[in-house]
């Protein structure tokens, strides 16, 4: 790709890790509310011994625990999406003083989008994220979680019922053991669901935002950047550095818990801002145009192996392919990791090498 600003990636990457810390203390923000459901439960499944009810009278009662955790549910949502639309509007902001900063030019006034175009492009644009969750509106893409747990909820207690458990037993099963510091209940998992539901949601928030303010600059591309290390996913691996026209690409997030970001391309007229452009690494800085597998050529066959595999980490050692047709290996067409099978059939003599 070519090699682009200086400023602008910086200040692109750091503020990607301002959106990450943003992501955990949003995330965090659901422990009152799951709180909150904790207590309904140990209060509704201590006040009567449920072995004494008619399958009536359970299901009656979980229709009132469902509706009760729905309504908790519902008070959370309007938080959330709260203040999803006002990390929208910082990033909109944000983005429009990243552009100015980096032209620096009495020939550039940045324009933000208003507080409303924001809103509706957060909320009308679909998420990019792959699998079931695939094109899915952020409203949707949230309320479905929401609706999916207190279903496993209330199930959990319609089992413990029909199995002939304790009160007792039920809530054990929902709250979890002290031993194991509560995280192996059904409502550890409601958490981890919220945790990556919340991290996935602030980064659609963002980079949608973002993107809004580049239309209004008159910016017709964009970057996609992944992040240098370990933990990066097959998909953004793959897409890293990649240019896609707005409204024609991928945005992140294309997974859950992505961490991946993007960055305005701006046009060739200014260029000569490139010079000593660097993006940051698990090592620290590094040569902007360094894509991730050719940072990862850069690192010891036991990381590689680490990240893509034993039989990949060989064959991207060892196979004979350039950097880019590995890349190319990675996905489909619709941005679907590729097996090793699969991979065979499109490249038979690398395999080959490896093998012998």
């Amino acid at each position: 790709m070519t090699m682009t600003t200086a400023k602008l990636l910086n200040s692109t990457v750091r503020n990607q890790v301002y959106v990450e810390r943003l992501k955990s203390s949003e995330a965090n923000q659901f422990t009152a509310f799951l709180k909150r459901i904790d207590l309904d439960l140990r209060e509704r499944l201590t006040a009567e011994d449920l072995t004494d009810f008619s399958r009536t009278r359970l299901e009656k009662l979980l229709r009132s625990v469902e509706k009760t955790i729905n309504g908790i549910f519902d008070e959370y949502y309007e938080d959330l999406a709260g203040h999803l639309v006002d990390i929208g509007q910082y990033e909109a902001e944000f983005e429009g003083t990243n552009l100015a900063n980096s032209i620096s030019s009495e020939l550039f006034e940045s324009v933000i989008p208003s507080p409303e175009q924001v809103r509706s492009a957060v909320f009308n644009n679909p998420l990019s994220v792959r699998g079931a969750d695939g094109g899915k509106l952020l409203e949707p893409f949230i309320k479905d979680w929401m609706a999916s747990d207190t279903k496993m909820i209330s199930g959990r207690i319609r089992q413990g019922f029909f199995e002939g458990q304790t009160n007792f037993e039920i809530l054990r099963n929902i709250r979890g053991t002290k031993a194991n510091n509560y995280k192996d209940g059904a409502l550890a998992i409601v958490d981890r669901h919220a945790k990556t539901i919340v991290r996935t949601a602030v980064q659609h928030s963002a980079s949608t935002a973002r993107m809004q303010t580049w239309i209004k600059n008159g910016i017709s591309q964009y970057t996609w950047l992944s992040t240098l290390d370990g933990r990066t996913s097959t998909i953004c691996r793959s897409l890293d550095q990649e240019i896609y026209d707005i409204g024609k690409g991928p945005v992140p997030p294309i997974h859950l818990n992505c961490r991946s970001t993007t960055m305005a391309k701006l046009p060739s007229k200014y260029n000569y801002l490139d010079k000593g452009a660097t993006r940051a690494s698990k090592e620290g800085p590094v040569d902007a145009k360094l894509g991730y597998y050719e940072w990862l050529k850069l690192q010891d066959g036991d990381f590689q192996d680490d990240v893509l595999g034993p039989t990949r980490g060989q064959l991207f050692r060892s196979g004979g392919l350039t950097v880019e047709r590995f890349k190319q290996l990675q996905l489909d067409k619709n941005f679907k990791p590729l097996t090793l099978d699969e991979m065979r059939k499109k490249e038979a003599a690398a395999f080959e090498k490896i093998n012998k």
